[in-house]
């Protein structure tokens, strides 16, 4: 057999090309490009012998297969200074004595939406099992795409992904989904569209990576996919169903094999059998429940069928190939019909005293602040509470919910080696730990549309082995543009969304004048129905000073800053419309001049 592949490697006197002419070959040919891990351990020249022996896979003519050696990158972008308006947690019941501005930096937003007309089509050729399987929900597909009306009946947005520095590349995770009637709030079905990015943002459309799997080897897993997620679904009840998989949220846990793999957190429609009854011992009626519950999902894992998510699961799937999930229960098997939102977040601490990742952290609600502990070791379903500040209390939906994962401060700061960072370093407590990210206030009717959302920034404190929102911001608009529910209608008409998805990267870095900053990649979706994604420097800059370190975690058990931050988020909102209210006034006013300029002209 004959390769004619192209092989890069850099073995004693031979010189790899520079990264960026490599990227720059990958985009230009649209060939298939493989990536070995950095840390893989072959030898390069043995790359192609494994790929086409081992792994038992083709190659065309100037396919890119290398080992990976690229690492992050920051963006060459314009900043603009902005500022965060966050409540600090206190027992002083005045808000403004809790207040405090941080000063940071944002780029213009990156749109990264895929094309739906291309991903469908392929979608539908490659005629996948899970294609067929989910093809009833959406019968009209081909007419759709023949007569372009994709852009009516199916909408994207989310776009949480991580760096993979194994790989160096983004995996980014979409939301794709369906509507028969064209409204955005009424989805008969959602999928999962997995993507890659190189260090530039640039997508790569034919990648495959070579990662390890479950029996010490490693095999292939091709890029972009829409991921075989397990759902439950029934074509015959679709009425407020919202099947598929909703709210994906990925994050990077290290393993008990000491190796970085990607898992997703996500919400999604099933049914548990409520009870059983029997009738002379001959027969048996078995009644279901409709729930949402919560999940979490291995990328790079698999499993057979459905047994795990369905209590009664359909024979004609129970040989079907699909990612490896487990549902994740509250506490005593307790159960509530909807269950979404919940924020994930990793114990670096644990991570370094056991040398992997053994549990999956989640805020169940932020106020009245509970916290889930999962299993990430095994199947078992039901979690623990590992902090509750009030253990009585019931769980409740209050108006502050996830958003991003929170990323552990401690982390970035041991990964990151500037003298500059001794300080702060120094001065945090030996058992303190710091995660921050983005939540969002839901607020319905509050001056501009039936309801709004924008990020709100928190932080989250954990010391002595007590847990905190020891900062929350009010509505952080980020600079964004936003845009209407609808196309060509008013602001304030249906929803007037902002939705903070995930946080991609987070790096220290000097700056242009050699000044210390850190760099934040955050993912958002506006309307529901964009993926972008924003560059934000100086928040850790900003939040870890002495100040805003001094919080008193033991003492403080109130959500004041949180009542702060919503009546804050809900004078926002007010403003806002008054805002796009007298801009609509304004606006009409100019064309009913202009109408009767032109009248006067024609007399």
């Amino acid at each position: 057999m004959v390769i004619f592949s192209t092989l890069y490697y850099a073995e004693q006197d031979t010189v790899l090309p520079d990264p960026e002419i490599l990227l720059d070959k990958v985009h230009n040919q649209s060939k298939k490009v493989v990536i070995f891990p950095r840390n893989f351990h072959l030898k390069n020249d043995k790359l192609i012998g494994y790929y086409t022996g081992i792994l038992d896979q083709e190659l065309s003519p100037d396919d890119i297969i290398f080992k990976n050696r690229f690492n992050h990158k920051l963006q060459g972008v314009s900043y603009r200074p902005t500022t965060i308006e966050v409540f600090k947690s206190s027992e002083d019941p005045q808000c403004e004595n809790r207040s405090s501005n941080l000063n940071i930096e944002v780029s213009q937003p990156f749109n990264k939406n895929a094309n739906l007309y291309k991903i469908l089509t392929k979608f539908k050729e490659d005629n996948s099992d899970y294609y067929k399987e989910m093809k009833i929900f959406f019968p009209n597909l081909e007419h759709e795409l023949n007569t372009g009306i994709i852009q009516k009946h199916w909408f994207q947005l989310i776009g949480s992904s991580v760096w993979l520095q194994q790989y160096g590349v983004h995996l980014m995770i979409n939301r794709v989904f369906y509507t028969k009637t064209g409204d955005k709030v009424k989805p008969n079905m959602s999928l999962a569209y997995v993507r890659i990015f190189d260090r530039n943002w640039q997508e790569l459309e034919n990648v495959d990576l070579i990662v390890p799997d479950e029996s010490e080897s490693f095999k292939v897993i091709s890029y972009p996919n829409f991921l075989p997620i397990p759902v439950y679904h029934s074509v015959k009840q679709q009425d407020g169903r919202f099947y598929g998989i909703e709210d994906p949220r990925i994050m990077l846990i290290k393993n008990n094999e000491r190796y970085e793999e990607p898992v997703i957190v996500f919400n999604s429609h099933n049914r548990k059998i409520s009870r059983i009854a029997s009738y002379k011992d001959t027969k048996s009626t078995i009644h279901l429940k409709p729930y949402r519950s919560m999940f979490i999902g291995w990328l790079w894992r698999s499993q057979k069928g459905k047994s795990n998510i369905d209590d009664i699961p359909s024979r004609v799937t129970s040989n079907s190939n699909y990612v490896k999930v487990k549902e994740l229960k509250l506490p005593k098997n307790e159960r509530f019909k909807k269950e979404k939102n919940w924020t994930p977040f990793l114990n670096y601490q644990q991570q370094l005293d056991n040398g992997y990742d053994v549990d999956l952290y989640l805020v169940y609600q932020f106020e009245d602040l509970k916290i889930l502990k999962c299993s990430l070791l095994n199947d078992k379903s039901e979690c623990t509470w590992e902090y509750q500040l009030v253990e009585e209390s019931s769980p409740k939906i209050n108006k502050l919910r996830g958003g991003t994962e929170l990323v552990n401060v401690n982390q970035i700061l041991a990964k990151s080696k500037f003298r500059e960072l001794r300080r702060i370093k120094n001065q945090m407590a030996q058992d303190k730990q710091i995660w921050i990210g983005f939540a969002r206030a839901v607020l319905k009717d509050c001056g501009c549309g039936v309801k709004m959302y924008r990020p709100n920034m928190v932080v989250l404190i954990k010391e002595e082995g007590t847990y905190r929102v020891s900062h929350v911001s009010s509505y952080a608009d980020l600079e964004v543009p936003i845009l209407p529910w609808n196309q060509n209608r008013n602001m304030c008409e249906g929803k007037n969304l902002l939705i903070p998805n995930g946080i991609s990267s987070w790096n220290f870095a000097k700056d242009e004048f050699g000044t210390l900053q850190d760099y934040m990649t955050l993912s958002l979706s506006r309307a529901d129905s964009t993926i972008d994604i924003i560059h934000i420097k100086g928040i850790l800059i900003s939040i870890l000073d002495e100040e805003h370190l001094s919080v008193d975690v033991a003492t403080t058990k109130n959500d004041n800053n949180i009542k702060c931050a919503i009546k804050k988020s809900q004078d926002y909102c007010v403003a806002y419309g008054k805002d796009n209210y007298d801009k609509s006034i304004n606006s009409l006013a100019a064309e009913l001049k202009q109408h009767m300029d032109d009248i006067g002209s024609q007399l």
